[in-house]
């Protein structure tokens, strides 16, 4: 079971709604899955502390990896800061980048999307699991990961199969729904 939401800012260009997006998700990810007892196996918000985008070009997809290593990692640990008008506490959590975002595409070497297909299938409480992973249409098949529960897609694929494809790799998991983001460009 997948959840969809559909976010476009006129007058904001995709990359900046996309670091947005990304921070705010990472930092309330974490601040849930703290207040879920954190490190344990079991943890019910393990899915989403994993987010893996999609973008329908490798061109998108580069710079995007740019922002996600020095913005949205140099930003994150002060996030939490943020808050409302009153607030005590805001509803984001501290969290910190442990490792750069891990790429599932085609100018990947196979033996590293293997390595990253083994990590996505870990619990986050495990040392080396994963933050942020990136794709392209590679995904669309032959990723059966069941853990992962959060996807945020950089503007509408060009067809409608090809979205239904890469979206329903997250939310495999009966128990946990996922949620899938679409950042969408209201001039395309």
């Amino acid at each position: 079971a997948r959840q969809y939401l559909g976010v476009a800012a006129p007058g904001r260009s995709l990359k900046v709604v996309m670091l947005r997006t990304y921070l705010a998700l990472l930092a309330r990810c974490g601040a849930l899955y703290e207040q879920e007892g954190g490190g344990r196996p079991d943890n019910p918000a393990d899915p989403y502390m994993t987010l893996l985008g999609y973008f329908n070009a490798l061109r998108e997809l580069g710079g995007s990896r740019r922002i996600i290593e020095e913005e949205v990692k140099g930003r994150l640990p002060t996030y939490p800061r943020r808050k409302r008008v009153g607030e005590l506490v805001g509803p984001f959590g501290a969290r910190e980048l442990d490792h750069d975002p891990v790429e599932l595409t085609s100018r990947e070497p196979t033996h590293r999307v293997s390595e990253s297909k083994r990590r996505l299938n870990q619990t986050f409480d495990e040392k080396d699991a994963l933050d942020v992973a990136i794709a392209t249409n590679m995904i669309s098949v032959g990723l059966d990961v069941q853990r992962l529960g959060l996807m945020v897609v950089l503007g509408q694929p060009r067809m409608t199969s090809e979205y239904i494809q890469a979206t329903s790799r997250v939310g495999r998991d009966d128990k946990r729904p996922g949620l899938v983001v679409t950042l969408l460009n209201i001039h395309k």
